[in-house]
């Protein structure tokens, strides 16, 4: 049976906010359906888009686990002759398509050659690197941790305080995921600081939750951080000296700082307790 709907005199409509511009829905329709810019070079870019056609991500997965598989004991003796060398160790661990001149570039078997990249080491770094507890000088992890989800990133910084020797030195870079999270507030509410800063990091978005969106959920991320949040971490795995740290601003030689990750990233430090001629 047919019902009629009663309106309470008193009961403010529902206030459904509405587009800004009426090119928002469009422009929406054209980013879900779009692709993303983001990738190799152009070469690289069709072939890479051709194999996605023809295989799915369950398969791509399947293969660069294979891939990184039969690498291991190639790999494994390449870290045994680094450690052996006696130079000091300094790992990029998740290097993905930048390699840092001057540091043990390490990956999973992958499609970097569509970008003209390939790792030192291939490795999977769910697994402990096979080295020696203390070993290490160095640690950069660049954009890698948003990869994890907390508790597997917790575990990920607990293998490098096993790697690194006393007084070694564990960089990380994340996505600010704060600062996004008060530029999102600024635009929506028209209070507050850094409003421009989603427009400059992720221009021509259709709404500023688009933007917010892709850190969470684009490119394989399922956690975000921000400053007090990574601190923890790192605290919690074990690093003491925790400090903030700016671009570039870091007593490692060679700097590792990809400059493509400038504008969006949080910059953290530290260190293994201990004097760097202590035994592990």
């Amino acid at each position: 049976m047919e019902q009629s709907v009663v309106h309470s005199p008193g009961r403010a409509a529902d206030p459904s906010p509405q587009p800004r511009d009426p090119a928002v829905a469009g422009d929406l329709r054209a980013y879900l359906l779009g692709g993303s810019a983001d990738g190799p070079p152009e070469g690289g870019r069709r072939l890479a888009r051709r194999l996605r056609g023809l295989l799915g991500p369950g398969t791509r997965h399947g293969l660069k686990m294979l891939g990184t598989r039969l690498a291991a004991p190639g790999s494994a003796r390449r870290l045994r002759q680094l450690h052996d060398s006696g130079a000091p160790l300094l790992l990029n661990l998740g290097s993905g398509t930048y390699n840092v001149p001057g540091w043990v570039n390490i990956d999973l078997w992958g499609w970097h050659a569509a970008w003209g990249v390939h790792p030192d080491v291939v490795w999977d770094l769910r697994r402990p690197l096979p080295l020696p507890d203390g070993a290490v000088d160095a640690v950069f992890m660049e954009h890698v941790l948003e990869h994890l989800p907390a508790r597997e990133g917790l575990g990920a910084l607990e293998q490098c305080h096993r790697l690194l020797r006393p007084g070694g030195v564990l960089r990380l870079s994340v996505p600010d995921f704060g600062r996004y999270a008060r530029s999102y507030v600024a635009a929506a509410t028209g209070t507050g600081e850094d409003v421009a800063f989603l427009t400059q990091e992720r221009p021509g978005r259709p709404t500023p939750l688009m933007a917010v969106s892709e850190v969470v959920y684009h490119h394989g991320h399922v956690s975000v951080w921000d400053a007090e949040t990574l601190a923890a971490l790192m605290r919690c795995a074990g690093f003491e000296h925790v400090t903030r740290r700016a671009y570039r601003d870091t007593d490692l030689s060679p700097v590792p700082d990809s400059p493509e990750r400038l504008g969006e990233s949080l910059y953290m430090e530290g260190i293994r307790a201990g004097s760097p001629d202590a035994s592990s």
